[in-house]
């Protein structure tokens, strides 16, 4: 970066924008930062040279790997609407519908299941744990700052570093801030578990997009570091799992659906599981 540019922005914006002067202007400079050798990190990695892009991060890509009844790999679950190429209300209505039959099908032939107490109470302690934190911060700030990490570091622009980063960032907040959040009423407690939900939605997509290794001007989504659009790494799904506490990465063809176990065709597909 020139240095007339590295001024700028140190020495001008981030010395005279509000709190950063004591909060980063004068705090790095006692600590002995120089913007001609130490690096700063930018915010908003979403802006591109003449003009104004808001950093965001998608989601609309991830779907959940169901069979053709609409079943992932646990046993008992059926997913509507939130399955590869089933977007909008048309996709969630017709797949509910379709899921929803084959979900009573199951049930009709289940027969009773033990109860898992350990599992109940462990999920019971979860939930009610927010209530008994010492709180000093709401459900908003925490929201609000899940929000921050997820525009700074898997924004417009991708990339590895920033990516892991990000991760980081979303380890510290469930650490730390998600530990301390203020619940006065179950609306307020209802709130901080749906933003410990986004907490590893977030953390999903950053491990999906570490998985994708290039870029797609078709798709929206931009890797720094893989700026190529390879059309190989593009023709696959990629797939993430916890698998024994650590997130794994693979990826499916494009027409798994088509390939054994399955039938070749979707007419064969659809007469052996629609039960016609």
């Amino acid at each position: 970066m020139p240095e007339h540019e590295r001024r700028a922005i140190f020495g001008l914006m981030v010395g005279n924008e509000g709190k950063t002067r004591i909060a980063i202007y004068e705090n790095y400079t006692d600590a002995g930062f120089d913007p001609d050798k130490d690096m700063l990190q930018a915010y908003g990695m979403g802006v591109e040279r003449g003009k104004n892009v808001v950093p965001q991060w998608r989601m609309g890509g991830g779907r959940m790997v169901v069979d053709w009844d609409l079943k992932p790999n646990l046993g008992g679950l059926y997913a509507a609407g939130v399955i590869g190429g089933a977007g909008g209300c048309a996709g969630a209505s017709a797949t509910g519908r379709y899921a929803g039959r084959k979900a009573a099908d199951y049930a009709q032939t289940a027969g009773d299941s033990a109860i898992d107490r350990k599992q109940v109470e462990e999920e019971k302690t979860r939930v009610y744990a927010p209530l008994k934190q010492k709180g000093d911060i709401g459900w908003k700030e925490l929201h609000a700052g899940i929000c921050r990490i997820m525009q700074d570091y898997c924004g417009e622009y991708k990339g590895d570093e920033t990516l892991k980063m990000g991760l980081r960032w979303l380890s510290s907040i469930r650490e730390s801030e998600a530990t301390r959040t203020q619940i006065r009423n179950p609306h307020e407690l209802a709130r901080t578990l749906e933003c410990l939900v986004r907490l590893t939605v977030g953390e999903m997509i950053m491990h999906a997009s570490l998985a994708r290794k290039a870029s797609s001007k078709a798709l929206g989504f931009k890797r720094l570091d893989h700026p190529e659009a390879d059309q190989a790494e593009w023709n696959k799904f990629v797939t993430i799992r916890l698998e024994n506490g650590e997130v794994k990465a693979g990826e499916l063809p494009l027409n798994y659906w088509l390939l054994p176990p399955y039938a070749p065709t979707y007419k064969e597909n659809y007469e052996q599981h629609c039960g016609l």
